[in-house]
């Protein structure tokens, strides 16, 4: 198992925000295989973990980006 984990600072929470990290989430479950995806923030911070059977699928799904 692999975890990616992506810190963030944030400008701006937003609708475009929160509309852009829900599409890329769910991307990730039902297209790339993600297994668990976690999220914090605190104030403009973000901090985001993702778990991944195979190096492979985090390659795949950072290629949206």
């Amino acid at each position: 198992m692999f975890a990616v984990i992506f810190k963030a600072s944030v400008a701006n929470f937003d609708d475009e925000y929160f509309q852009m990290a829900d599409r890329m989430k769910k991307l990730a479950f039902e297209k790339y295989g993600c297994l668990d995806f976690v999220s914090v923030t605190e104030g403009n911070e973000e901090i985001a973990i993702s778990y991944w059977e195979t190096e492979r699928q985090i390659h795949d799904w950072i290629q949206l980006q």
